[in-house]
């Protein structure tokens, strides 16, 4: 069903592709693409791109996180056989000033949909017969694996690069890059 038709409907939907060629004793030549896209009610939406291309060299990912007509996309590319990197950001509706507040924002909307597991179904994960709670009957804060702010410690963004951050959309070389 179309989302427009169905607006408080969830999807996934995912694309993916790979060649592989090899010519004689030719390091063997792979191209390969992803692309998904998850959706919930309220406009909610997460968009992942990948690709990775080892004739070039060249591998890049995405990651969106949009509430309706908002959104913050994150962009890196790595060129394995230079080993230049570039790390992007976009701001769609929203001024980089806002987007620690926005993803705040995304992963409480999120939040909503996912099961939380109850202090009962942790315990009882331990002996292999685990249940999941409703979300109204959890007493205490649900903790799920999800990414870690840009610039956490611990986060795969260095904070250096993010202090580096222009304008909207302009690349940002990372640093160890060569320009």
């Amino acid at each position: 069903d179309d989302l427009s038709i169905q607006p408080e409907g969830h999807s996934f939907s995912s694309s993916s592709m790979m060649t592989y060629s090899r010519v004689g004793d030719e390091p063997p030549k792979v191209f390969q693409a992803t692309t998904q896209t998850r959706t919930a009610p309220g406009g909610v939406k997460e968009t992942r791109k990948a690709l990775k291309d080892s004739e070039s060299g060249v591998e890049k990912i995405s990651v969106g996180h949009h509430i309706q007509d908002r959104a913050h996309v994150i962009r890196r590319s790595k060129n394995a056989k230079t080993g230049d990197e570039e790390m992007n950001q976009e701001f769609i509706n929203l001024d980089e000033s806002e987007a620690g507040t926005f993803d705040e924002e995304w992963q409480r909307e999120i939040m909503k949909f996912r099961p939380c597991r109850s202090r009962a179904a942790v315990e009882a994960s331990r002996s292999r017969s685990a249940h999941y709670s409703p979300r109204e009957d959890c007493d205490h804060c649900c903790s799920f694996p999800r990414e870690k702010p840009l610039g956490a410690p611990g986060s795969r963004v260095p904070r250096d690069s993010l202090e580096a951050l222009s304008v909207k959309g302009t690349p940002v070389p990372l640093k160890g890059s060569r320009n």
